[in-house]
């Protein structure tokens, strides 16, 4: 099965370079409206196809929200989710092109001083999920001369992740891969410096996840922005970056989180779990809040033998 699999991945990966290369050609050179079209019309067609991120979509929102929604609200949620979805990607690309200019105009930080941390010189660790556009908040704030990284996982299609590596970094920002990175970062919060994690990914307990509550479901995520945190001091900072009209994008900080004072003598294990849901619970608002912006055609609760799960667990 494994080797099946290495087969089609290899027969795939031309063909996901050449259409890579295809959006990097023609996406920035096509009007703001016509992306935002496009990604409109994706996320509608999409509804009428038996897609395999359909069905996970809905099991998710299912599992969520539960008789709370009609399948009416249902469909507008994940219509509008995959359109969202598909925007984002596509200014990956759109953005790359005179990136000073377009940002400055399509990318703005919500007025008030919420967003203050984010050019402090102080160490942030910027939480965030995929809930808008995840991607242009590290570029917009690279641009404006904020030292920022971005914790990524890489592509498997090696040529496809350098492509999306450069398109990303463009503005200044750099990209960390989540393998090694963890020295790194805390040389990185130790001189003031700031880095971006997407915290609503299920990781698997033999990789680092814990469990905690998201969405009133329990879910493995990473400990590591909250244990990184604690230990240099580093204050927790959640943000997210919604569409707007006219294919704009404003960027608002939710939450500041201080954690308590590193104490080597404490246990760290319930100390990192309690910001960690903290996290958690800062991400779930924003998403119950916005739940037509947030990518849930992705499998965000994986079941593990032996474990019992509530009876609207999703089953993939």
């Amino acid at each position: 099965m494994a080797r099946l699999k290495n087969i089609r991945r290899r027969i795939r990966q031309p063909f996901e370079i050449a259409g890579v290369l295809l959006l990097k050609a023609v996406i920035p050179r096509l009007p703001r409206g016509t992306v935002i079209g496009l990604s409109k019309l994706a996320g509608h067609l999409a509804w009428w196809f038996p897609l395999r991120e359909k069905q996970i979509g809905l099991k998710n929102i299912d599992a969520v929200f539960g008789n709370t929604k009609t399948p009416a609200e249902k469909r507008f949620i994940l219509t509008s989710s995959l359109s969202t979805f598909c925007q984002t990607m596509l200014d990956v690309f759109w953005f790359s092109r005179n990136p000073e200019k377009r940002i400055l105009k399509y990318v703005e930080f919500e007025s008030g001083s919420s967003a203050d941390s984010f050019f402090s010189d102080q160490p942030v660790a910027c939480i965030t999920a995929h809930l808008g556009n995840w991607e242009i908040m590290g570029q917009a704030t690279a641009l404006l001369g904020v030292d920022m990284a971005s914790i990524a996982a890489p592509v498997k299609n090696k040529a496809v992740d350098r492509i999306l590596i450069e398109q990303r970094e463009r503005t200044g920002q750099t990209i960390l891969p989540q393998k090694g990175a963890l020295r790194t970062l805390i040389t990185r919060f130790r001189k003031n410096g700031k880095a971006a994690f997407v915290l609503d990914q299920n990781t698997p307990e033999n990789e680092g996840g814990i469990v905690v509550d998201f969405l009133g479901l329990p879910m493995p995520v990473s400990s590591a922005p909250a244990a990184l945190a604690y230990r240099t001091g580093t204050e927790i900072m959640i943000g997210i970056c919604l569409p707007q009209s006219k294919g704009r994008y404003q960027i608002r900080v939710t939450q500041h989180i201080i954690p308590p004072p590193f104490d080597k003598k404490c246990d760290m294990a319930p100390i990192v779990k309690e910001l960690t849901q903290q996290i958690q619970d800062g991400i779930s608002k924003e998403i119950r809040a916005h739940p037509e912006y947030w990518l849930w055609s992705y499998k965000h609760w994986r079941r593990t033998p032996g474990k019992t799960y509530p009876p609207h667990y999703p089953d993939y």
